[in-house]
Order: C-alpha cells, then sequence, then structure tokens
C-alpha cells in the first residue's frame, strides 16, 4: 500500500501539528539535559499513531506502506531536530530485519518494535567511523558456534535498546549479521559524546560474545548485501531529517531578515544577506531534489546504492552549510546558546557523517561511473 498524493499531505501535516504541540524548542532543550536523551512518554505517542510501523508488512502488524510515505515523518522529526530513536529503531533497525532472511526474528521483533516496547539499533560502523566492510571492528568466529569480538561504533541509542544488530567480518570480507540483546555477557555499551547531544550515540564492545543461530538474520558470510542495504537507507534517512532542518532553519531565518532593522531598514534588503538567504534555499531545494530520487529508487527497487550516495554526498555539506549561513544571519544572537541556530546546525553536522561522508559517497558514485 503506497499512501496518494492527498493522504500524503494529510499525514505530513498532522505529524507537523503534533510536534509542534509535544516537540517544541523548550521540550528540545530539556531533553539535551536527560541522560537517556529521548522521551518516552514521546515514543508511545509515536506508537499510537503508527508512525513507527509506517513500512513495515501487515502481517507483522505494520502498515505495509512506501520509503516515501516513511520520508514525510523523517522529515517532520528533522524540522524539529527531534529527539528520539527513529532512525536507529524504526529506520535502520526495522530494515535489518526485513532485509534480513529470518522470518523468526521478524515474528518476534516486529510487533512489539511497532507497537513502541522494544527498541532495535545497528552496529555496522568500525571503531574509526567507516561504514565500508574493510573498515568494520567486530570480527567473528565459529569456535563451538558464532562468536563475536571487536568494538563498533557511533552506534544510535545503544544505550536504551533492547537489542543490537551486530555487522561483523571474519577479515576475508565475509560478513555476518546478527542481532544481539544488550543484556548479553560480553557486551558493553559507552556514550560517546558528539557536537549535537539530539542523537545520542555510543561504542558497543564485544568480547567473545556467543550468538545462537536463531539469532542471526541471514546465513554465516552472507551478509554483505545486509550490511550495504543498512547504510544505505541510514544515508537517505539521515539526509531526509538534513533536509528537514535545513527548510526549517530557512523559514526562522529568512522570517528574520524581514523583521530585523538595521541603518533604519530591514537587513534582508542587503544584498549579502540576500545572498546568504537563496544560498540557503538552493541547497534546501537541491537536497530536497536528491532525495526524492533516493526514496523513489527504494519504493521503485532501483540503484539504491547511487541513489543513496548521491543524496548523501550533495545534502550532508549542502544543509549544514544551510545552517551555518542561518547563525551568519542572525548575527550575534545567533552565536548564543539561547537562539536555537546552533541546535540545527549541530544536527545537520553530525547528519553529514553519519552512514558515510560525503567524501566516500563521493567515491562510491566515482566507482559506479568506472564500471559503467
Amino acid at each position: 500500500m503506497q499512501l496518494v498524493d492527498e493522504e500524503r499531505d494529510e499525514l505530513r501535516a498532522s505529524a507537523r501539528k503534533m510536534l509542534d504541540s509535544q516537540c517544541g524548542s523548550d521540550h528540545v532543550r530539556a531533553i539535551l539535559e536527560d541522560q537517556r536523551g529521548s522521551d518516552a512518554k514521546l515514543w508511545s505517542s509515536f506508537a499510537d499513531l503508527g508512525w513507527l510501523a509506517i513500512h513495515v508488512p501487515e502481517e507483522f502488524g505494520g502498515m505495509g506502506a512506501s520509503y516515501t510515505d516513511l520520508a514525510v515523518i523523517i522529515h517532520e522529526l528533522g524540522r524539529h531536530v527531534a529527539p528520539t530513536p527513529f532512525l536507529a529503531s524504526a529506520v535502520v533497525g526495522t530494515e535489518a530485519l526485513l532485509a534480513g532472511e529470518s522470518d523468526d526474528l521478524r515474528a518476534d521483533w516486529l510487533p512489539s518494535m511497532t507497537g513502541g516496547e522494544r527498541l532495535l539499533t545497528v552496529a555496522n560502523a568500525g571503531p574509526h567511523g567507516s561504514y565500508a566492510q574493510a573498515g568494520l571492528g567486530v570480527r567473528w568466529g565459529t569456535n563451538g558456534g558464532i562468536s563475536l569480538t571487536g568494538v563498533a561504533r557511533f552506534v544510535p541509542d545503544a544505550h536504551i535498546a533492547d537489542g543490537i544488530v551486530v555487522v561483523a567480518t571474519d577479515g576475508n570480507g565475509q560478513l555476518v549479521a546478527a542481532l544481539v540483546e544488550t543484556s548479553s555477557e560480553g557486551l558493553r555499551i559507552e556514550h560517546e559524546f558528539t557536537v549535537d547531544q539530539t542523537r545520542r550515540l555510543c561504542k558497543v564492545t564485544l568480547d567473545n560474545v556467543k550468538v545462537s543461530d536463531s539469532n542471526l538474520l541471514c546465513a554465516p558470510g552472507t551478509a554483505a548485501a545486509l550490511h550495504a542495504r543498512i547504510t544505505n537507507i541510514g544515508a537517505i534517512a539521515v539526509s531526509i531529517d538534513s533536509v528537514g532542518a535545513a527548510e526549517r532553519i530557512l523559514e526562522v531565518t529568512s522570517q528574520y531578515a524581514r523583521e530585523r532593522i538595521q541603518f533604519d531598514r530591514p537587513i534582508g534588503s542587503f544584498q549579502a544577506v540576500k545572498h546568504h538567504c537563496a544560498n540557503m534555499l538552493i541547497a534546501v531545494e537541491g537536497s530536497r531534489a536528491a532525495c526524492t530520487f533516493a526514496t523513489e529508487a527504494l519504493d521503485d527497487e532501483g540503484d539504491i546504492d547511487v541513489a543513496a550516495s548521491v543524496a548523501k554526498s550533495y545534502s550532508g555539506p549542502s544543509c549544514a552549510e544551510s545552517c551555518a549561513l542561518a547563525v551568519q544571519v542572525h548575527g550575534g544572537i545567533g552565536f548564543t546558546w539561547e537562539h536555537d541556530a546552533h541546535i540545527y546546525l549541530k544536527r545537520t553536522k553530525l547528519n553529514e557523517s553519519l552512514f558515510g561522508t560525503s567524501s566516500w559517497h563521493r567515491r562510491r558514485v566515482g566507482a559506479s561511473l568506472v564500471e559503467v
């Protein structure tokens, strides 16, 4: 099932209204000081509204809608820089189960995830933040069954998750993807401080963690495609999130430029400020087009590698630069803690690095062109 345009507009309007009332600036700032970094009551509201089940098949309690429909919610969460585990659980965690081969894991986890009772995240970045297969820091072996040892970093919301899908390599390019419960012996989770506190990232250390065959998402050594898909989905999701953030700060900034008076004139009448606002608009619209291309590729089963890398390599730096320009247009007040501009800038700067840097994604696009 895919929503028609009118239904999608209604979803967007209702999501914006809900987040305006329950996830405004004061709420976001309060969560910044919270150790968990999220609001359980707000998450429960997401579940009640069906947001956690949008692209989950109906047999697992979902709506069975499209990625384009899911993008509506991700975009609105970006507009509000909402501090929630939506990216971790409702996007990449859910996608890992859907793209895997285990019907039992899907039947066990997806209903409780869409209901808001359990959270699942994904550890698919290496100790230096690389999402390339060669950069993975967790190794797997088969001594007495599958075991995992190593370090994965920048894992979203692992500190509040019930399970983590860990992608590991044997050093020869053979990957395994295993669902590890956070209560497992030998698993340690540490919060990592980053520039953006609206997203909580963690370092996950595994010391000979045993994994049963029933917790494997696919056959050992065959998880390369799953790893690539999770990375692509994550890259597209943070790109859409950045577009939402940049779009909102553009609205705030252009309104400020019309209202702020200097030398008896609105500052928006000055050419330098006009240029800043125009460049922000170009960044937002260009990024929106790239993300639309990527979500359509997901729905139409097109070349997802290229689509994800195009969206990420363009929207990452463009949206972050747009938010940086917003700080400049606001002048002195834009550099203060009291103004929200820095929250949007930090969100987009972190998005720029998550699920692959812009330069890494450009190399992927270049490699695809060479192959052609």
